[in-house]
């Protein structure tokens, strides 16, 4: 079983809740089988909540967004913004669409895809990402130079990366985006702000 899989198998489908705090906002997650951390908000999830720079009103994208914690914090953190989260995991998109609704969230919609498929010609203030590092490096590579496409101008790729691999993920970002920064590290974990000015 892969969390990146379109259809995880698993034999029993058995949900539970997380109740956590987030930037001081008490959220509460529906999580199974299937899907990435589902004991616990993972540490670079968690790291790249608490740091990620989000404006109101901003269009937002959730990129491979699980059950929906990075979505969720940011539709919280801009209640006149959009957000739209997307993955390829089929369950996961059922666990986020169940707890967008769980925190009354009303600024966000779910939709399934295949990185950047589900939201061809649309663009993003920023795009928001812990991602499938498990994956390989040609997903997480079209996951970075992608989202170049869908980023407006001064528009942010802020994305999460463990710190074994900061080298590989700090080339690609250097290479392909005109300003770079770390917005956070801490718990084996670098938060990066990429920008493309126009």
């Amino acid at each position: 079983m892969h969390y990146y899989d379109k259809e995880p198998a698993f034999k029993e489908m058995r949900v539970k809740r997380i109740r956590t705090t987030i930037r001081g906002i008490p959220l509460t997650f529906v999580v199974g089988p299937g899907v990435f951390s589902n004991e616990y908000v993972d540490a670079g999830t968690r790291l790249l909540a608490e740091n990620m720079v989000i404006m109101d009103y901003w269009d937002i994208l959730d990129m491979g967004c699980g059950y929906g914690v990075l979505g969720i914090v940011a539709a919280k953190l801009a209640p006149n913004g959009r957000v739209v989260m997307v993955d390829i995991n089929r369950l996961a998109v059922k666990l986020a669409s169940v707890n967008v609704k769980l925190n009354n969230v009303s600024n966000a919609e779910v939709r399934w895809g295949d990185l950047y498929d589900a939201v061809v010609n649309e663009k993003f203030n920023t795009i928001i990402t812990n991602p499938p590092i498990t994956a390989g490096l040609e997903v997480n590579r079209k996951l970075i130079l992608g989202a170049k496409e869908h980023l407006k101008p001064g528009g942010l790729l802020q994305i999460v990366i463990p710190k074994k691999l900061r080298s590989r993920f700090e080339e690609m970002l250097m290479n392909n985006y005109d300003v770079v920064e770390r917005l956070a590290k801490s718990g084996g974990y670098i938060v990066y702000a990429a920008k493309v000015m126009k």
